[in-house]
């Protein structure tokens, strides 16, 4: 086939058009960085920690019968919780009140001879150690009565405070001697929530009232609840190198809390004077004279490097005397790749 001329012409200008699409620079996408943002002292402050508490009972114990006898009331099952001052068994009281009926009339007789003996003792009929005598039976008597009436009341166990039943070692109608443990309850008079704290922060706590503790009933719930320090074991424990500390916890009507659940544990530092306070990871160190924040501008979605006056350092946050006021944000990682008025895009957990 013969080329013409027009035809050349024509497949020459393509080609020219070509290249020139070839050689015209295109245009790069810039791609907007993810940061986290640090809310100055919010909700998210870096003070805050998350343990797991374990609740437990403020005590265990097996309550027992001081006397002995066949156990005739057991009006409990395992798992109820039984009110201070409610009956939790009873032995068959008929042996131990006759032995306060024998100890009333012992007694009686025993005041009678005391009171004839007096006017006799007056007169010299009666000698001196005889008259202690009736005195020392009189006695005898009265304590022999106060005891009896002790060992009948001892046929009743009662809750000696909010007690919930764990287990019930003796059955109804068994025979026990005194002593022999009936029952195993817990004290839930309050709850008691522990967590293992690491050494690293035990050895920064200085005051416990430096810090607000509260639960939550699992990780999503909202609601908290108020917690009240106790005690703290100062022996480390060998294999995972953290301190048990204990805490009160009320117990919440409307929850089945029970020894042995586990909840989540948020604690807080209390910021000394309201100071301002942000993380470390925040600070901008890279000018040797001058400390910098990257703050986040929201109505232009893009950050502001800004001059601030640093104070003490606490733990992991650093107090800012000036050039910051509460609620700002700020990006708290990846800092140091930032530029002045760069779009960011905020970092957002799902």
């Amino acid at each position: 086939m013969k080329l013409t001329l027009k035809s050349s012409w024509w497949i020459a200008s393509l080609v020219v058009g070509l290249s020139a699409c070839s050689d015209a620079p295109q245009q790069a996408t810039v791609a907007v960085p993810t940061v986290k943002l640090y809310t100055v002292n919010g909700e998210d402050q870096a003070s805050s920690r998350h343990f797991v508490g374990r609740i437990d009972a403020v005590s265990t114990v097996d309550l027992a019968f001081q006397v002995g006898g066949r156990v005739t009331e057991l009006p409990v099952q395992q798992g109820q919780v039984v009110p201070a001052g409610e009956l939790l068994a009873a032995l068959d009281p008929a042996d131990y009140r006759l032995a306060v009926e024998q100890a009333e009339v012992q007694l009686a007789q025993a005041s009678r001879d005391l009171e004839r003996g007096k006017p006799l003792r007056e007169q010299g009929i009666l000698t001196p150690s005889a008259f202690d005598q009736l005195q020392t039976n009189f006695e005898i008597a009265r304590v022999a009565l106060e005891n009896a009436r002790r060992n009948l009341d001892y046929t009743q166990l009662k809750a000696p405070f909010d007690a919930l039943v764990t287990r019930r070692i003796v059955e109804r109608f068994a025979t026990v001697a005194a002593g022999t443990p009936l029952l195993r309850v817990q004290n839930i008079t309050e709850l008691r929530v522990h967590i293992n704290v690491p050494e690293q922060i035990m050895r920064q706590v200085r005051d416990t009232s430096d810090y607000l503790v509260s639960v939550r009933l699992s990780e999503s719930a909202t609601e908290r609840y108020p917690l009240a320090y106790r005690e703290h074991a100062t022996e480390v424990d060998p294999l995972t190198q953290t301190y048990q500390v204990s805490f009160a916890m009320p117990r919440l009507p409307d929850v089945n809390l029970l020894p042995g659940m586990t909840v989540n544990v948020v604690t807080e530092k209390v910021a000394a004077n309201s100071a301002v306070l942000i993380p470390v990871s925040a600070l901008d160190t890279a000018t040797p004279d001058q400390f910098y924040v990257w703050r986040y501008q929201a109505q232009t979605q893009s950050v502001q490097r800004v001059p601030v006056q640093v104070g003490s350092i606490r733990e992991q946050q650093v107090e800012i005397i000036s050039g910051l006021s509460r609620g700002e944000q700020l990006v708290s990682a990846g800092i140091y790749q930032l530029q002045p008025e760069q779009q960011v895009q905020p970092f957002v957990a799902y």
